[in-house]
């Protein structure tokens, strides 16, 4: 299934909640087909979400949200500062819509984007995402490198990705930033911070 659309196809809807724990903080999520990883937290989601550096007052961008995992997180550990979530999907962001408030989270919000055409003119301290894979590696080169305009000075883009796209994926991220670093790595998946100094 293709979850990089704006109405994806699917028979029929089966809502899943699931509790879990991210970061010690105890969550509820709502997901359904239709949605990436529609019946539990993806490994690669979850490692990123468990290493990502996030600051108490920072303003957080969630590319690609799924159905919220990373930017309630995000929430949860920034209470000082805001979290936009964006997705093409708009099962996506109903899903999002109703884990944030579930969660309690009072400082995140959800739109629907095609990449960051929602967030024209919007700075941000860090851009954390699980990328689509699936949409293709234009789709992801976009998303890597049109994060520099959405970035404060010294600002972080902080992805996970399968270890088997790896060398593409470090080609794309060590030519267009200065400082790029692993995070994290867990069975099919590493986590990155990149970073551009000026």
């Amino acid at each position: 299934m293709h979850y990089y659309d704006k109405e994806p196809a699917f028979k029929e809807m089966k809502i899943r909640r699931i509790n879990t724990v991210i970061r010690g903080f105890p969550l509820t999520f709502v997901l359904a087909p239709g949605v990436f990883s529609s019946e539990y937290v993806d490994a690669g989601t979850r490692l990123l979400a468990e290493n990502m550096v996030i600051m108490n007052d920072w303003d957080i961008l969630d590319m690609g949200c799924g159905y919220g995992v990373l930017g309630i997180v995000a929430a949860k550990l920034a209470p000082r500062g805001k979290v936009v979530m964006v997705d093409i999907n708009k099962l996506a962001v109903k899903l999002t819509a109703i884990n944030i408030k579930i969660n309690r989270v009072s400082n995140a919000e959800v739109r629907l984007s095609d990449l960051y055409s929602a967030v024209q003119g919007e700075m941000f301290n860090t851009i954390i995402s699980n990328p689509p894979i699936t949409a293709g590696l234009d789709v992801n080169k976009r998303l890597i490198i049109g994060a520099k305009d959405h970035l404060k000075p010294g600002g972080l883009l902080q992805i996970v990705v399968p270890k088997k796209l790896r060398s593409r994926f470090e080609e794309i991220l060590y030519s267009n930033y200065d400082i790029v670093e692993r995070l994290a790595k867990s069975g099919n998946y590493l986590a990155y911070v990149a970073k551009i100094m000026s």
